[in-house]
């Protein structure tokens, strides 16, 4: 047990800044404008449970066998909406979605129990804590932004009175009270802390300790989002107690992950329960966001570059390809090759077979809540405070940030179109300050150069922060090049991928897309989706073994609508590709059936062609050039390729498609 063992402390090499600090422009802050007008706003007209909301109001009920009790899963759904509102208003400085997120809020502290804690009180045998921890997240950043003490005297009452042992999901609200012992040095939140894992530990039977699986070699068969939420809770228990056994349990976690579940999309496969590493293998939305909050905490702890790659690699290319471009709607389930997505084209037997459809809400509303969380997760942890006064450039993307040292200001802004572009260029726009500012340099750039008002630094080593030091003023341009090589990759016995730096790119398929109304809470207004069938070709086998990197051609034309590159139909970053067309590699079709009780043949997206067959498919087979764009940018795809070198394709025909 820690707590016999650790003294006080307080680990960790960077911490979050609040979110009011940091603006967002470019095409971050298009898509978030987008998330904010297309998507966020309008579930609260559309849908239950985000009509209602329940936190601060009437309560989410449910009725079995003749008993009403107030239910767990409302209230999850409803906070990761809130969670999302709340971050995506301070980031755009909006004043209509602070004034939502704060009702909530301030209508919870106003409802909390004589004692203090935040309702709603849960049945005994429910989660009865695991909403709040998530909840609690927007409290905690509506704290960072406004510093109003009244949300912080609430989470301190709240956990000094609540008696509620944290088992399973429960345990996320250690996420709370060590902020709360940061934020206040009372050494009660250190011991609280301690004593929710001594609970956890005891009270929690051996196949349900999730932390106890982190630490074993073995492949387990676990609920996805309940291992990527836990996993964040060792690393919080490192940074209380310095006790790096708990880092080492969370890295061996972070390595089950990428040894048995990992898709080349950045994110690993889950379909319910933690799953395989295959072409049609899924990943639900709730588990981007929760892997991408999970890197957020180790790379606080450890200041390591690893972490926040994985951050943009899951970002750019699973979480940006699981929404359509102008963010209206949202698959539960996406997978790195979908080239049919129907109401019932989904290759996950659950839910009449919907899950892989593009649509505004989906059943459970879980993904349908936390996916507002996504992009203002990742634009909330671009920049980050280090030691020793630091400003830290923890992930790139255009957009500014204040950063106050003694009573100098300075206004820092990114000029950029990162990751389409390979420049970055950081201007000081406003006042003068001596401070430490680390810069990022991912471990894939293996020739990053930095340059400070035209004089050029060399030997910037990747995989590390780079910290400048000197006196910062307004006009200063620091440059930062971070070169990107295409490359073949085999992702198993299989599939060949090709990666661009941080991004996977993909062969894009044109769709018919129709529009469909789904029937909602809202009789005013029924809820959207899309129903995407191919009409352009899919079925390509690369034609190469992944050992010849020549046979590729990055192309790139000029950005001309640099506030969202990644809605571009003709995209400024193609790679060009040998492959063969292959008839043979079909739409498949499966027997679903739908909620009204019928029998139907829906398509889906076929399983890759088998290995062996490979040799007899191509061989008679014509080699062509096809283009790859960024993953994030398509809607349909296959980035998980058949692949068979049987003979170069022409140079003179690969370069001609590139001209």
């Amino acid at each position: 047990m820690l707590q016999s063992l650790i003294a006080y402390s307080q680990n960790g090499v960077f911490e979050d800044i609040s979110l009011n600090r940091i603006k967002p422009e470019g095409w971050l802050k298009s898509i978030l404008i987008n998330q904010r007008d297309n998507f966020t706003v309008p579930l609260e007209t559309i849908s239950q449970p985000f009509i209602r909301g329940g936190w601060g109001k009437e309560p989410f009920l449910r009725t079995e066998h003749g008993q009403t009790f107030v239910h767990w899963v409302p209230y999850e759904q409803t906070a990761y909406w809130y969670d999302g509102m709340a971050r995506c208003g301070y980031l755009l400085d909006d004043p209509a979605l602070q004034e939502k997120t704060h009702a909530a809020m301030y209508g919870s502290i106003k409802s909390a129990s004589p004692e203090g804690i935040i309702e709603p009180a849960l049945s005994a045998g429910d989660r009865r804590r695991w909403p709040h921890a998530v909840y609690f997240r927007a409290m905690m950043a509506a704290y960072e932004s406004t510093q109003d003490t009244k949300v912080l005297n609430a989470l301190e009452r709240h956990f000094k009175n609540d008696t509620v042992p944290m088992l399973g999901r429960d345990f996320c609200n250690l996420e709370t009270v060590a902020w709360l012992y940061q934020k206040t040095g009372d050494a009660f939140f250190f011991h609280k802390a301690l004593e929710m894992y001594d609970v956890y530990r005891e009270r929690t039977p051996g196949y349900d300790d999730v932390i106890g699986h982190f630490s074993s070699s073995d492949k387990q068969e676990i609920h996805a989002v309940t291992y990527h939420e836990m996993l964040k809770l060792p690393i919080i228990l490192y940074t209380l107690t310095g006790d790096k056994e708990q880092l080492d349990i969370a890295r061996n976690g972070f390595r089950k992950l990428d040894d048995f579940h990992m898709l080349p999309d950045g994110v690993a496969s889950s379909e319910e329960c933690l799953s395989e590493t295959g072409a049609l293998n899924t990943h639900e939305t709730c588990n981007i966001v929760d892997y991408m909050w999970t890197c957020s905490h180790i790379l606080k702890a450890t200041g390591e570059v690893e972490w926040a790659d994985r951050i943009e690699r899951a970002l750019f290319n699973a979480g940006l390809g699981s929404i359509t471009k102008i963010f209206d709607t949202h698959q539960y389930a996406s997978a790195p090759n979908q080239v049919v997505c129907t109401s019932h084209s989904s290759h996950v037997p659950a839910y009449d077979a919907s899950r892989m459809a593009y649509r505004q809400v989906h059943e459970p509303h879980c993904c349908t809540g936390n996916v507002n969380r996504m992009l203002p997760v990742y634009a909330g942890s671009q920049w980050l405070a280090g030691e020793d006064g630091s400003l830290v450039k923890a992930l790139y993307g255009p957009g500014s940030v204040t950063h106050t040292v003694g009573k100098n200001k300075v206004v820092l802004q990114e000029r950029s179109v990162y990751p389409y572009s390979d420049t970055i260029q950081i201007v000081v726009t406003h006042g003068q300050a001596c401070f430490p500012l680390q810069l990022r340099i991912p471990q894939w750039a293996s020739d990053a150069v930095i340059c400070i008002n035209g004089e050029e630094r060399k030997s910037v080593p990747s995989g590390a922060f780079y910290t400048l030091y000197r006196t910062f003023k307004e006009g200063d341009k620091i440059e930062i090049c971070l070169p990107k090589v295409a490359q073949f990759k085999q992702w198993s016995s299989q599939a060949m991928i090709v990666d661009y730096g941080p991004l996977l790119f993909a062969l894009p398929v044109k769709s018919e897309t129709e529009r469909e109304d789904i029937p909602s809470h809202s009789k005013e207004n029924p809820t959207l989706g899309y129903a995407m069938n191919p009409v352009s070709d899919w079925n390509y086998i690369l034609g190469v073994d992944g050992k010849d990197q020549t046979q590729l051609k990055v192309v790139k034309s000029e950005i001309t609508d640099s506030e969202n590159p990644w809605m571009q139909h003709s995209q400024p970053i193609q790679i060009k590709v040998p492959a063969y067309k292959d008839p043979s590699w079909k739409l498949i079709y499966q027997q679903v059936t739908t909620k009204k009780g019928e029998e139907i043949l829906a398509a889906t997206t076929p399983p890759l062609q088998p290995r062996g067959s490979m040799m007899f498919i191509s061989w008679k087979l014509q080699p062509e050039v096809i283009s790859l764009v960024p993953y994030g940018s398509t809607e349909l795809r296959v980035s998980m390729f058949p692949f068979w070198k049987v003979r170069k394709i022409a140079p003179e025909v690969l370069a001609a498609e590139t001209e």
